[in-house]
């Protein structure tokens, strides 16, 4: 019986009793009241810090576009700009802005500006400049489009073009100087062939380029590739139109003034690298002071000068421009109005005699076969103090 008794104490003893019991139900209730509280401040701190998103992988970077990085390459020359002239100039004050302006390559716009540069050496500005842009932007190039005017290409699409301080006057020339004679070649940007001949002439014969010739692009590449200035030859209104017809995009004497200036940003734009604008005919349209300064306003903030034709002895083109500030030349002597070679080299010879009074004189021509032989015949035979230059190292009027 005892060791029965004994076994039966042992199990009892086992069993959970009424107090252990009380005690388990409440550690459970805490157990549930810290999950209950736990659940609830997650869901708070959720509401009040949403998750952060997860970071992109490291290989998902987005690909710049041509025109954007042409854009971003374009701020970064101008940023070069800015540093060179301090560097050389730190006195002299900052580019100004002179136009902005959209220009398309390969169906794309991209932004392209001028800017006005203040004086300062030239040689140590061209240097520091050439050193910033190889550090800031590889792909850009600088280029001296001519002595007054330079250009930044990014991957030889012009982005920034640069107009310098004007010079010094030189001193007047003594009375042994050279002859000088600056011809100009009209209607360029048909006849590529034509367009060679005249670059192996050897001389700085200026190319006018139609803004709409079929071959204007192939023309722009023979005048660059020459070292040619680049005029842009301007249709303007005749007397008898429209019986007589200057050609598409022309200046109209009813035009508005908005209306002149969007054809001479566009001409601009597609005759690129031109350094000035001369008319073609106009002999109606400059006589306009109204229109002539609309189209000279915007020569001007285009970084352009005007050369007259002078199709018209009543022009406003020298007059206006020199009201506004806009450097101005004129022609003396039309070489080919006679298409026959005797004919144009009795022109030329007239050219001479008034270079020989004033000392420097200016020609315009046309892209004819006999234009081109005669100026050929009259190189070989010219006096050897007649030198053929450039229009821009003449002085303006």
């Amino acid at each position: 019986m005892t060791q029965h008794t004994d076994n039966e104490d042992q199990v009892a003893s086992s069993r959970p009793g009424p107090s252990s019991s009380k005690a388990r139900g409440r550690m459970a209730a805490w157990i549930a009241l810290a999950l209950f509280i736990g659940l609830a401040g997650g869901f708070l701190l959720s509401r009040q810090f949403p998750p952060t998103p997860a970071p992109p992988a490291q290989n998902a970077t987005a690909e710049e576009s041509p025109e954007a990085a042409l854009a971003r390459q374009a701020g970064q020359a101008e940023s070069a700009v800015k540093k060179a002239l301090q560097a050389v100039a730190p006195q002299a004050g900052e580019a100004q802005t002179v136009s902005e302006e959209q220009r398309e390559h390969e169906g794309k716009t991209y932004p392209f500006k001028t800017l006005r540069l203040p004086q300062a050496d030239r040689k140590a500005l061209h240097k520091a400049l050439s050193l910033e842009l190889a550090s800031v932007a590889p792909g850009a190039q600088l280029s001296r489009t001519t002595a007054d005017v330079w250009e930044i290409s990014i991957d030889g699409v012009p982005a920034l073009r640069l107009n310098l301080h004007a010079e010094p006057a030189k001193a007047e020339e003594p009375k042994h100087a050279k002859i000088r004679l600056a011809i100009v070649i009209d209607d360029m940007g048909e006849d590529a062939g034509l367009a060679r001949e005249l670059a192996k002439l050897g001389v700085p014969i200026a190319f006018s380029i139609w803004p709409d010739s079929g071959r204007r692009e192939e023309v722009l590449k023979i005048a660059k590739a020459a070292g040619r200035e680049i005029f842009i030859h301007l249709p303007m209104q005749p007397k008898g139109y429209p019986k007589v017809a200057p050609g598409p995009h022309a200046l109209l004497t009813t035009m508005t003034a908005e209306q002149i200036q969007a054809e001479v940003r566009r001409a601009v734009k597609r005759v690129h690298g031109a350094i000035a604008i001369n008319n073609h005919m106009g002999s109606e349209f400059t006589e306009s002071v109204y229109g002539m300064r609309a189209a000279l306003t915007t020569m001007r903030e285009s970084g352009l000068f005007f050369l007259d034709s002078r199709t018209t002895a009543a022009s406003a083109g020298v007059a206006e421009s020199k009201r506004l500030g806009l450097r101005v030349h004129q022609r003396d002597v039309f070489l080919d109005n006679e298409l026959t070679v005797p004919a144009i080299l009795k022109q030329l010879r007239k050219a001479e005699t008034v270079a020989r009074q004033r000392g420097h004189a200016i020609a315009i021509g046309h892209p004819h076969k006999e234009t081109v032989a005669a100026l050929h015949a009259w190189l070989k035979a010219k006096d050897a103090s007649i030198q053929v230059v450039t229009v821009t190292s003449l002085p303006p009027l």
